[in-house]
């Protein structure tokens, strides 16, 4: 059967992710698919907009890969002269070098599978390249602010209106759960409700060995995690799921409630968000690991499984002081 490949490089675009499209698979299941619904919109989003600029200087058809790469090339170098000139993050060019790695995975994997007589792409000494750059010309984020952690998370939660997005603000602190863990995902058609099933009882703490309770949560990418919050939290999650049966919000009014409590207590910046509240986590728990005994490394994989992440880079981000 011939193969149909779109006339559009949007439709190339929408081609080549479906075909590693892995939503709420596991990562045994596929193990490079992309499996978290937020990352697919991330991912997609990117791989338009470089369809955009190839479109832009007369190219459309994505299976000439070796012209793909020269136009990466120019697309990256473009991306980061305005980040420069504009003062953009590290970040976000980091956050586009990983989208277009994942563009590469998808195109040769669509190649593969259909054993098409087309040469692979291969970018990844581009992508080096300009992850060095942006080490070298921007800094690691464009926040105005020295940590994303709220100075006062408590006092922020006390002022949260509302019980049930004070609760949710609660477990994100106490355990480190995301906003979807907390059944208030940013994608509202994902419907990721914390419910009786995550409520394992009270348990010693693998750290500190108090008793605490224990919650599960689906979060990123289909993963399941354990997190451990405070007894007196926990029995008063059991008492919310007597009445409601489930702990669930909108995303954006979750987000709202817990800004204007932030403008009360002086700790507002825009993108501090609920993810502030996982940050003062992260925090406290990786101190908490390490008063307790455990090395640099122990404390930092301790407080990545508790956050849902399994690389240490990641969790450093979250542990990290003040930048310089």
């Amino acid at each position: 059967m011939k193969h149909r490949w779109p006339r559009s490089i949007h439709s190339q675009i929408s081609a080549i992710f479906n075909s590693i499209r892995a939503i709420r698979k596991t990562k045994e299941e596929a193990p490079r698919g992309i499996r978290s619904f937020n990352a697919w919109e991330l991912y997609l989003r990117e791989g338009h907009k470089f369809a955009k600029f190839l479109l832009s200087r007369g190219f459309s058809n994505l299976l000439d890969t070796m012209s793909v790469r020269e136009n990466m090339r120019e697309y990256l170098q473009e991306k980061l002269i305005y980040n420069v000139e504009n003062e953009g993050s590290r970040q976000t060019l980091e956050t586009l070098i990983a989208a277009l790695g994942k563009f590469e995975y998808a195109l040769n994997n669509y190649i593969q599978q259909r054993s098409l007589d087309v040469i692979p792409l291969d970018t990844e000494k581009i992508r080096r390249d300009f992850y060095a750059k942006g080490k070298e010309f921007l800094k690691i984020s464009s926040r105005k602010f020295d940590s994303r952690s709220y100075p006062d998370p408590v006092a922020l939660i006390q002022n949260i209106e509302g019980g049930t997005f004070q609760l949710q603000a609660c477990l994100q602190f106490e355990g480190g759960l995301r906003a979807q863990g907390v059944g208030a995902p940013r994608n509202q058609r994902l419907l990721n409700p914390l419910t009786r099933k995550g409520l394992h009882g009270i348990v010693p703490d693998p750290v500190t060995g108090k008793s605490v309770g224990c919650v599960s949560s689906i979060e990123k990418g289909g993963k399941e995690t354990r997190h451990f919050i405070s007894a007196e939290t926990y029995h008063r999650l059991e008492k919310y799921m007597d009445i409601y049966g489930q702990l669930e919000s909108d995303y954006a009014k979750y987000v709202e409630a817990i800004n204007d409590a932030a403008r009360k207590t002086g700790q507002f910046f825009p993108g501090r968000g609920s993810h502030g509240l996982k940050h003062c986590f992260a925090k406290r728990r990786y101190a908490e690991c390490v008063m307790c005994g455990l090395s640099h490394e122990q404390a930092l994989q301790q407080t990545s499984l508790e956050t849902s992440h399994f690389r240490l880079a990641e969790t450093l981000t979250y542990t990290r002081g003040p930048r310089r």
